[in-house]
């Protein structure tokens, strides 16, 4: 089992709803050892001598980062990735750690320039955060860094720079990333019109044939990256490290896809595919492709677990203080299915008997019920009464007062909510880009 750790609350989901920027996958079994467990195979790099350590990387703009700043950083990723502490590994990720390091100085430079803050109680909030949400007990993940060597405070600025951006997007895009009605009522026809077709759940890591590098060489390493993908690695790890695709930032997260709507090559090779597999290495025009495939679903399907409904319910306890004798059961019984022809009727019946647990019960999904309770309403209509439900201590009579069912497709403003996060995603990408090419960026490693 392995943890996929976002440290900024989900990034801009904490405060926008979007996707994630940042990641960091937790060894399996990190959230259950001990402090004192071994992790060494997860420590840092070794550390250069004192005055190496302090020399210097990068400069960005006025602020310099040093040789420490790539070797805690590089050291933070191999901690969480689940990636071998190889001297090949760490040669691979060195461009990609100095150009993190890279863009976390311009999100906070940037920051800094419209006098936005982030405070430690943020930054320590959001690392509660991801222990919480990873079943860490508190201290487990700071106890995990201690093990492998890695400072700390690596970690806090790396979530200090997330927090700062997510601010710094708010205030300057958020008010220009509009959606258009039209917008939403074509993203709702294509989905209509895809309902029903088979549908896959997957991830990607993309590795580019360019000039300059040999393909064998390419080849290589996404033959190695498949090993280690079927080998435990984590996959979000690998594509948030190596893959040159812009889902890297998100483990390599492409969502429900359609059938049909892939490269020839690469829909060839994913319908062979089981859910939990990963594919060989696929070439295409462009370069090589390792997809996993995580669910399969149809588009669009109605899931009944969804269905929306309220309830009248009459609780007669056969069981504890206020069980009734078998006999008395037997003539509430018959008397309800008597009377009760009405929400209304049930209501006044629960009043009239009195027993705890009887009377309208608001609005809840059916996948939220007990599972008898559950079954013994999935196919009632409104005002219509239930079998009896024999259930630990009590027979239940249950009736829908109103229902809702699923019908496979979002709301409206789901799909606007949806379309406004991928256009500030967007817009927060470009702004980075931009800030890179207006930089002053030398870099000496």
């Amino acid at each position: 089992m392995s943890f996929r750790l976002r440290l900024s609350t989900t990034l801009f989901a904490a405060c926008a709803g979007l996707a994630a920027g940042t990641t960091l996958a937790v060894p399996a079994g990190a959230a259950e050892a001990p402090l004192g467990s071994g992790l060494g195979n997860f420590s840092a790099a070794p550390s250069a001598p004192a005055a190496n350590a302090m020399s210097i990387a990068a400069v960005v703009n006025e602020d310099i980062i040093t040789v420490f700043d790539v070797q805690a950083r590089l050291g933070l990723y191999l901690a969480t990735s689940g990636l071998d502490n190889t001297p090949d590994i760490r040669s691979r990720l060195m461009p990609q750690v100095v150009n993190a390091l890279i863009d976390d100085r311009l999100k906070l430079q940037e920051a800094k320039r419209l006098k936005i803050t982030t405070g430690e109680n943020e930054i320590r909030s959001s690392v509660d955060g991801i222990e919480q949400r990873n079943g860490m007990r508190p201290g487990a993940f700071r106890g995990m860094l201690a093990q492998a060597n890695v400072d700390t405070s690596t970690l806090y600025t790396q979530i200090e720079a997330d927090l700062s951006w997510v601010k710094v997007i708010r205030k300057e895009l958020a008010r220009d990333t509009t959606v258009q009605p039209q917008e939403v009522k074509a993203v709702m026809a294509r989905m209509k019109a895809n309902q029903g077709k088979p549908e896959r759940l997957l991830a990607e890591i993309f590795l580019p044939v360019t000039p300059g590098i040999p393909e064998q060489t390419v080849r290589q390493l996404a033959d190695r990256l498949v090993q280690q993908a079927r080998g435990g690695t984590p996959f979000p790890a690998l594509a948030q490290q190596f893959s040159q695709s812009a889902t890297a930032a998100l483990g390599g997260d492409l969502g429900w896809v359609v059938q049909g709507e892939l490269e020839p090559e690469v829909e060839a090779m994913v319908t062979r595919l089981e859910p939990n597999q990963f594919s060989d290495p696929i070439r295409t025009s462009s370069g090589y492709h390792i997809i996993a495939l995580r669910e399969r679903r149809s588009s669009g399907a109605p899931d009944p677990r969804m269905s929306v409904v309220t309830l009248s319910q009459i609780y007669l306890p056969n069981l504890g203080g206020r069980a009734m004798t078998p006999a008395k059961i037997a003539q509430l019984s018959e008397e309800i299915h008597a009377k009760a022809k009405t929400c209304a009727d049930m209501n006044t019946l629960a009043k009239e008997i009195g027993t705890p647990g009887s009377g309208p019960i608001p609005t809840v999904y059916l996948g939220g019920l007990p599972e008898k309770v559950r079954d013994g309403i999935a196919d009632l209509k409104a005002n219509q009464l239930s079998k009896p439900i024999e259930v630990a201590g009590a027979r239940l009579f249950v009736m829908v007062c109103m229902r809702k069912d699923d019908t496979g497709l979002p709301s409206e403003e789901q799909v606007m909510g949806t379309l406004q996060n991928e256009k500030l995603t967007n817009a927060a990408r470009q702004k980075l880009r931009d800030l890179r090419r207006a930089a002053l960026i030398d870099i000496r490693i």
